[in-house]
């Protein structure tokens, strides 16, 4: 759940963007923007939120609305695919988003596209920005050629039959999102290797493979072999599931869900003497 000021932030981010596509003049073709963040530094009293450009093939540019709407489609059903070119773009953009900051959060998607906006009876042109965040909820900042201000909407629970066709596909774009960012962290509990970064690393996994063939388990804080227990849930965001896999010897658990992604949580090994615990 998006607190207030995440919600001005996000706001204040797709306003940047759309200073941003000022500076490249009006007609370029529709943009995809994928929204993340950065945890606050010690100093700083709420996270910084930003957006990067999600690459599109060329030949999927599309030119009309129903364009737009099925390139959304399109991506949120290559993200479902395995192997597919825009499932290894999401997967290099987010590497380097963990690389940079570990616990970034993928928080919404938004289309920039130039459209016609009907003003005293006759049709002007306009550039918009959609966006859908975790929550569902749908901002549309417009920007009438040759105005100086933006006006921007935001709708804390829009109706999908009242809202413009690209709503319903960044939801189909979130949802796909997060399912392939929860099945790639459910890949990488496979296939990571032990010893890979010292313990003290946050984004260290709790799981490595071992045995002959890779097929089993070992928990890295109490060495345990097969002793854990995997438990996946619908999320309650609404869309995605939350997992959970955890040790049943010491309680160390890897967690993923589409608002936190993933996260680990070592437990103490070994355990405190029952004197020293609090």
């Amino acid at each position: 759940m998006l607190s207030f000021p995440d919600v001005h932030a996000l706001t204040s981010c797709v306003a940047a963007a759309d200073a941003d596509a000022d500076l490249r003049g009006w007609g370029q073709p529709v943009t995809l923007l994928l929204i993340h963040d950065r945890s606050p530094a010690a100093h700083e009293a709420q996270r910084e939120i930003r957006s990067l450009e999600f690459p599109l093939h060329p030949s999927d540019v599309p030119t009309d609305a129903a364009g737009r709407l099925a390139l959304l489609h399109h991506i949120a059903g290559e993200l479902d695919r395995p192997a597919t070119p825009y499932q290894a773009t999401l997967a290099a953009i987010v590497d380097l988003l963990r690389a940079a900051t570990p616990n970034v959060h993928l928080l919404a998607w938004a289309a920039c596209y130039r459209d016609l906006q009907p003003v005293d009876q006759r049709l002007r042109q306009a550039r918009r920005i959609d966006a859908v965040d975790i929550d569902g909820r749908f901002y549309q900042l417009t920007r009438l050629h040759g105005e100086d201000h933006p006006v921007v909407l935001v709708d804390d629970t829009p109706d999908p039959n009242n809202t413009p066709p690209t709503y319903r596909g960044l939801v189909a774009l979130l949802a796909a999102a997060g399912r392939f960012t929860q099945t790639r962290t459910r890949a990488r509990l496979r296939m990571t290797s032990t010893g890979r970064r010292p313990r003290s690393d946050p984004d260290e996994p709790i799981f490595g493979v071992c045995g002959p063939d890779g097929e089993s388990l070992r928990c890295r804080i109490c060495a345990a072999v097969d002793e854990h227990a995997v438990t996946e849930l619908p999320s309650m965001a609404g869309y995605g599931e939350d997992t959970d896999v955890r040790c049943t010897r010491c309680g160390s658990a890897e967690t993923t869900d589409p608002i936190f992604g993933w996260r680990a949580k070592p437990a103490t090994w070994p355990p405190l003497p029952q004197h020293d615990q609090p």
